[in-house]
Parts: structure tokens; C-alpha cells; sequence
């Protein structure tokens, strides 16, 4: 399994048109793209950051929606007035799942 990371900074207000904007848009586009295992989006209000983390079934699988993350983060950039601070790529060395968490 691989993922990919996405850091963002904003105002309040630009975070929370990006909370809309994820909620909305790019969450639904993510779980459309081949080889999609999950996605989380995180936001830290009072630091003025957020993170998105999406899971791929592979390596092939991440790098193919490559296309599609570039203009889905153009797309949250414009739309929202967030910054993109940094973006990376891994391999998931361990997961660990609750039984609460495989249930919803």
C-alpha cells in the first residue's frame, strides 16, 4: 500500500472553505480513481494547517492518479485561498486497524 500527503496552511476562513471544498468535491473525486484504498483529511484549526492522506492499493496506482492530485490541489488552491506547503509520497510500512474503525 502507498500514500500520498498534502500539507496546507490558510486563514480561518480559508481552511474552513477548504473543509467545505474536501467535504464536497475532492473526497468524492478521490474514491472514484482506480486503485483507491482511502482517504483522510485532517485539520488543525488553531495551528491554521490541514493534511490530506490518501491510501493507494499500489505503487502503480498511486503514480497513475498523480494527474488527477495536481489538478484537484490547483483546483483547492483556487477555490479556497489555502496554500500547499508541502506534498509527499510513501510507502505504508504497517496499518492497524480498530475493530470500531473496520465496522463504519
Amino acid at each position: 500500500m502507498y500514500a500520498r500527503t498534502s500539507s496546507w496552511t490558510g486563514t480561518p476562513e480559508a481552511l474552513e472553505r477548504w473543509a467545505e471544498q474536501t467535504a464536497q468535491t475532492v473526497a468524492p473525486m478521490v474514491a472514484g480513481l482506480p486503485g483507491n484504498a482511502g482517504a483522510y483529511f485532517l485539520i488543525d484549526r488553531e495551528a491554521g494547517r490541514a493534511l490530506t492522506l490518501t491510501l493507494w492499493q499500489s505503487q502503480d496506482a498511486a503514480l497513475a492518479s498523480d494527474a488527477a492530485a495536481e489538478k484537484s490541489r490547483a483546483s483547492t488552491i483556487a477555490a479556497t485561498g489555502v496554500e500547499l506547503h508541502d506534498r509527499g509520497r510513501w510507502e505504508v510500512a504497517a496499518r492497524s486497524e480498530t475493530s470500531a474503525m473496520q465496522g463504519s
